[in-house]
């Protein structure tokens, strides 16, 4: 297990199916062995991350998760965004992995899956402690979310109805992402694959509970009582636990390293209905899942974007005004979460607007910043509320096929099918039709480095200045020629 691979192609790992094979790709790929899109994809995926993260900085729940970690105390290891605060990496990872997807505007991979919280921002923390250079940082989130992506797309999520259109799975989860975790953080530490492997198997017993989504979220979904504040998953816990595991592994701790081999049932401790090894394991070292994830521009569920996407260029191209919309219908396709997203027509608070496509497009048609700024708003205002209740959807059966090709070829889809039509007032109809949305890597929409900064100003105004993200998306894209990562830490703080 620790022979060294210098002279073997990483497309070699793939032969041997098995924990030890990981553990080889995790511990033992140089830095110079991964394409340089994919290190650029990462620093884009972390910059995306601080923007997100930093973002909720008003929040209660970001008031909550602080004052939990500052009290624990610790050793002052990595830096709290904003405040500049010294806590343990593992406090850091914590908060700031949780609050990444507080907002839901963190990234989406292959319209299937938040993947990078819990990896990415337990290696930022991470890499403070050790004195981590640049590239090492990036060489680890590159990596960590490869095993995050490959693991989380093994299990099920969503399923054929045998009506043309797919349905959830009847059980899944999140926590396997401490997985990924585990990975970026043995890689920071140095471990070696037998360690990694041990990290790795350390991370299934590490792992929060399995926490079933559809079973347990009613009061996320109903309007007039409290969204719970977990939302759907734990990434801080899932960052944390997954550099415990490494620490322990780091320091001698022996666990199973034979946990995801090709035929083994780990999944079953997550809840999935069951797992294809496959999608584990092909294409390892060749195929690099940080090039396939969207960059969000609203803080809405990605399947969503696409409407949202039509009713802004309505807006901005086409001079749309909100007081004059009659009504707006969204056609969608015969998925689960796209009939979901339409269902709650109203919500009355900000936690809750991921799930409410109606709100969310009376936001758009108010001309209000996506962001911070859409938590800003009374969502129980009539101006609000009228439009959220003139939208309406339909289901277009033929655009189940669309979807049902894609999921059973390549396990996810690229293309989901929306049409907008808005009914005015005056008279007038606004019509607008989409397959990709806005940040989708593998279509024409994909987000430019120049629009990713400027998302970063909008959702930090009044957080962190223009000019200091500016300074902080020069760290991060400077990454690749730092010593260590404390230009990034230091630009995410707030000037004193």
């Amino acid at each position: 297990m620790t022979a060294q691979l210098d002279n073997i192609a990483l497309k070699d790992f793939a032969a041997d199916r098995s924990t030890a094979t990981l553990a080889r790709f995790i511990s033992e790929t140089r830095y110079e062995q991964i394409p340089a899109s994919a290190i650029h994809a990462a620093k884009r995926l972390l910059l995306d991350e601080i923007v997100v993260t930093a973002a909720t900085y008003n929040t209660p729940m970001a008031a909550a998760l602080m004052r939990l970690k500052r009290e624990q105390g610790g050793t002052p290891e990595a830096t709290l965004m904003v405040t500049g605060e010294k806590l343990p990496a593992q406090s850091i990872a914590y908060v700031h992995a949780q609050l990444a997807n507080l907002l839901d505007a963190d990234e989406t991979m292959l319209n299937r899956m938040h993947t990078v919280s819990a990896s990415a921002l337990a290696g930022l923390a991470l890499a403070e402690r050790v004195g981590a250079t640049g590239q090492e940082l990036l060489a680890a989130i590159a990596i960590g979310y490869d095993i995050t992506a490959r693991v989380g797309l093994s299990l099920a999520q969503f399923v054929p109805d045998d009506k043309g259109g797919l349905i959830f799975a009847p059980v899944f989860g999140w926590s396997w992402m401490t997985f990924g975790a585990a990975a970026t953080a043995a890689r920071l530490l140095k471990l070696d694959p037998l360690r990694t492997a041990r990290a790795l198997g350390q991370a299934l017993v590490t792992a929060p509970v399995h926490f079933d989504v559809l079973k347990h979220q009613k009061p996320f979904w109903t309007d007039g009582e409290p969204a719970i504040w977990h939302k759907y998953q734990m990434c801080g816990v899932a960052a944390e636990a997954g550099i415990n595991a490494a620490l322990l592994a780091s320091h001698g701790w022996v666990a199973q390293t034979d946990i995801l081999d090709d035929g083994s049932e780990f999944w079953r401790s997550f809840g999935a209905v069951g797992c294809d090894h496959d999608a584990i394991y092909d294409r390892l070292g060749a195929h690099w899942y940080v090039e396939d994830c969207a960059i969000k521009p609203y803080p809405f569920c990605r399947f969503g974007h696409a409407a949202l996407d039509i009713m802004t260029g309505m807006v901005a191209e086409e001079g749309l005004q909100p007081d004059d919309i009659e009504d707006i219908l969204v056609r969608v396709a015969p998925h689960d979460l796209c009939k979901s997203l339409m269902k709650l027509r109203t919500v009355d608070e900000g936690l809750k607007l991921m799930s409410s496509q109606p709100t969310a497009m009376a936001l758009v048609a108010l001309g209000i910043p996506p962001g911070p700024k859409w938590w800003d708003v009374d969502l129980t205002d009539d101006r609000v509320r009228r439009i959220a209740l003139s939208t309406r959807h339909e289901v277009n059966q033929d655009w189940g096929a669309i979807l049902v090709e894609q999921q059973t070829g390549d396990g996810f889809f690229r293309r989901l099918p929306t049409e907008v039509v808005v009914r005015t007032r005056s008279g007038r109809e606004h019509r607008g039709f989409a397959e990709y949305a806005k940040g989708d890597p593998w279509s024409p929409k994909a987000m430019t480095d120049a629009e990713l900064v400027e998302k970063g100003k909008s959702y930090l105004d009044g957080i962190l200045s223009a000019a200091q993200i500016d300074i902080l998306a020069a760290a991060v894209f400077a990454l690749d020629q730092a010593a260590d990562v404390s230009a990034v830490a230091e630009a995410m703080v707030r000037p004193s």
